[in-house]
C-alpha cells in the first residue's frame, strides 16, 4: 500500500537551516563593514572641504591658518563642520575636528595636518570611536604653495576607506 507523504524530513529543515547559518556568517561582517565605512565617509567630507579651504587660505594669505578647533574652522575659514550628534546626546559627536599647523604661520616648512577623532560617546561604533584619520599637507615655504595631501589613519579605520 502506497502512503502518500507530505511536508519536509528532518535532515531536509537541518540542511536548509545550515545554509542560512553559512550564508549569514559571510553576510554580517561584510554588511559591519559597509557600515562603518558609511559612517567614516561624514569625516573624509568634511576634511577634504577644510583641506581645500585651508589651501584657498593659503594662497590669499600667503600662508596657512594657525592650528585651528572647530569654532575657528568655521570664523576662519567658513567651513561649517557637521554637528552629527549621536544617540548619546550634546556630548555624544560623532567626529571632532581639529587642524594643527608645524609650519610656523608658513614661515618654515613643514606639514599642516587636518585630522577628525571618533567621538568615544557617540553611537559610532564600538569601531571608529577614538580612531583618528587625517590629511596632511606638505607646506614649502619658499613658493608658498602645499606640494602634497596625504591621507592616513590610525590602525582601525582601512586604508582602502580613505580618498586616494
Amino acid at each position: 500500500m502506497l502512503r502518500n507523504k507530505k511536508g519536509f524530513t528532518l535532515i531536509e529543515l537541518m540542511i536548509v537551516v545550515a545554509i542560512i547559518g553559512i550564508l549569514a556568517a559571510i553576510a554580517i561582517p561584510m554588511y559591519n563593514a559597509n557600515v562603518n565605512k558609511a559612517k567614516l565617509q561624514e569625516a573624509t567630507d568634511t576634511l577634504g572641504a577644510i583641506k581645500d579651504e585651508v589651501a584657498n587660505f593659503s594662497s590669499d594669505q600667503g600662508g596657512p591658518p594657525g592650528s585651528l578647533a572647530e569654532p575657528g574652522i568655521l570664523t576662519t575659514l567658513g567651513v561649517q563642520v557637521p554637528e552629527s550628534v549621536g544617540q548619546a546626546g550634546a556630548g555624544g559627536r560623532k567626529w571632532i575636528y581639529a587642524t594643527v599647523d608645524n609650519t610656523n604661520l608658513g614661515a618654515n616648512d613643514g606639514t599642516y595636518v587636518v585630522r577628525a577623532t571618533g567621538g568615544a560617546a557617540a553611537d559610532i561604533g564600538s569601531v571608529l570611536a577614538n580612531e583618528v584619520v587625517r590629511v596632511t599637507g606638505t607646506w614649502v615655504s619658499a613658493n608658498g604653495v602645499f606640494t602634497v595631501w596625504n591621507w592616513s589613519a590610525s590602525a582601525g579605520i582601512k586604508t582602502s576607506w580613505l580618498p586616494k
